[in-house]
């Protein structure tokens, strides 16, 4: 963007509030993780608590609103769209972009950069020298045949090869995806389509917790164990890649958080900006 460009942006730039930057962040947020916070459901967080300020990160020749949760991004592409529309806030490709190393700047835009090392699942890297990170990924994203019913029983490793393994606790995939030749193993399919309690239109009510497809984007990769640190203990770990998201099945976890969404939207945040 040149710098006229920028500077007559800057000048028209709406105010952006502290908390939520945009009414439609707190509705998105509120309608699964409210819920959370207010004890109204034992479950994992959807997106977390918000880790920055909501900023203009520059998109297609100017710019867009987004907001870092700790489990992803919310951003406003089209800010005149139709804010009664559930995809009026969406969540970016942030797992793509850390795979491939490119940061997506425009729709066929994008920024070269080292593709992200941070740990998949557990502790943070500085403290995980075990886990695979985003980058040991780079091998295991090509089609698939239809497994379903197989249990899984491969590993990933940091240096992004795989082996054959006693699987640590029996997982088996239960849905094919055709639009790119994945499988979802069963305790992510279940906590994917999940029923609980979510927040609409000003009360608690039961309904379906997560538009998948909105919310995960489809499967990158098939599912595989890891070893991964978690509270400075090398445990197992399943792990998924999805478009916009990481899923982690900690078998020794408590019941309500043995699935969790890996922390996408903190690990995106450090590695474009740093810490």
């Amino acid at each position: 963007m040149s710098r006229e460009k920028i500077n007559a942006f800057k000048n028209n730039v709406p105010t952006i509030p502290d908390g939520f930057a945009d009414a439609n962040f707190e509705k998105t947020w509120q309608r699964t993780d409210k819920p959370v916070q207010d004890a109204r459901s034992n479950r994992s967080w959807v997106w977390g608590p918000a880790i920055a300020k909501g900023q203009y990160e520059p998109y297609g020749g100017s710019t867009r609103l987004v907001q870092y949760f700790d489990k992803s991004r919310m951003e406003v592409n089209n800010p005149n769209g139709d804010r009664s529309q559930p995809w009026f806030v969406t969540n970016g490709l942030l797992v793509v972009e850390m795979i491939r190393g490119q940061v997506q700047i425009g729709d066929s835009s994008f920024e070269q950069r080292i593709p992200a090392d941070e740990a998949l699942g557990g502790d943070p890297r500085a403290i995980n020298d075990v886990a695979p990170g985003y980058s040991s990924l780079r091998d295991v994203l090509g089609a698939q045949p239809d497994k379903t019913g197989q249990t899984i029983a491969t590993q990933l490793k940091r240096d992004a090869t795989t082996s054959a393994i006693d699987a640590p606790s029996v997982v088996t995939n239960a849905k094919f995806v055709s639009q790119t030749s994945h499988n979802i193993p069963d305790v992510f399919w279940n906590f994917m389509n999940q029923r609980g309690t979510v927040y609409e239109n000003g009360r608690f009510v039961e309904g379906q917790v997560i538009d998948w497809v909105f919310a995960f984007g489809y499967p990158l990769s098939d599912a595989y164990w890891m070893r991964a640190k978690l509270g400075g203990s090398e445990t197992w770990m399943l792990v998924q890649a999805f478009e916009r998201r990481i899923l982690t099945y900690t078998p020794t976890n408590s019941a309500a958080f043995q699935v969790e969404m890996g922390n996408v939207g903190q690990h995106y945040r450090r590695w474009r900006y740093g810490n």
